[in-house]
């Protein structure tokens, strides 16, 4: 583990190629505390969406009840890698995830509603065409007043060009805020954005209801702070 801290993200090892090593604690549980305030319990649906070397499995999955948690990613060697050295498969055979490893974009593929998505660090190196077909699958996944959750880094310049269609990790890509809202809502979704901290990214919810998402006065109860952690002095706001 402490080899893999050197090691450049996008490396072929289970910690490096998700993302900073040195962060890969961090976005387990600032991503488990961001689902804790927006309601998740035990017995709900939960989707992780590009859910790579289990960096949100490993405290999701034994958090939830039998069968609740399903796991989309192509790397299937991530997640054998993430269950081997991070989850075990002890709690495998108790909690029962489910898993995936199309490429398509496509949620549907389990035959459930969730309550909720998350989607950390996908739309983020994804080209336009792939963040319409994932959020209109969302939409069609969701449960009634289910909840999407997504990072995506912010566009501030409202003129910018779109990036062109492809896959760019680990490079990553911008849009626009405006851009994000009116694809979420040609998908039948409402979206709004939501200030927890990322270190590098913003974050959105959206719902297919107004009642799924979180009332705009309890905003200053969703940001995410990180006390005593230099590293991210940034949620201090």
């Amino acid at each position: 583990m402490q080899e893999a801290r050197k090691l450049p993200t996008g490396s072929e090892h289970y910690r490096a190629f998700v993302g900073p090593t040195d962060q890969f604690d961090f976005m387990s549980s600032t991503q488990f505390a961001f689902l804790y305030a927006m309601g998740i319990r035990e017995h709900h649906k939960v989707l992780d969406f590009g859910c790579g070397s289990l960096r949100l499995g490993r405290l999701l999955i034994p958090f939830l009840n039998e069968g609740k948690y399903f796991g989309i990613e192509p790397n299937e060697w991530l997640i054998e890698d993430g269950i081997e050295r991070e989850l075990g498969r002890d709690t495998v055979g108790l909690k029962k995830p489910r898993f995936n490893n199309n490429a398509d974009f496509d949620t549907d593929v389990f035959g459930e509603k969730f309550d909720y998505i998350v989607a950390q660090s996908i739309l983020t190196h994804t080209g336009p065409s792939s963040v319409k077909a994932f959020v209109k699958s969302a939409s069609r996944a969701l449960a009634p007043g289910g909840l999407l959750l997504f990072s995506y880094i912010c566009e501030k310049d409202p003129d910018a060009a779109l990036p062109e269609d492809g896959w760019y990790y680990p490079a990553c890509v911008n849009y626009t805020e405006d851009w994000m809202l009116r694809e979420l809502g040609d998908a039948g979704l409402l979206g709004m954005s939501i200030p927890w901290y990322h270190p590098a990214a913003s974050w959105i919810a959206a719902s297919p209801t107004q009642e799924g998402l979180p009332q705009a006065d309890h905003m200053d109860l969703v940001k995410g702070a990180v006390l005593r952690a230099p590293q991210f002095a940034g949620s201090i706001r």
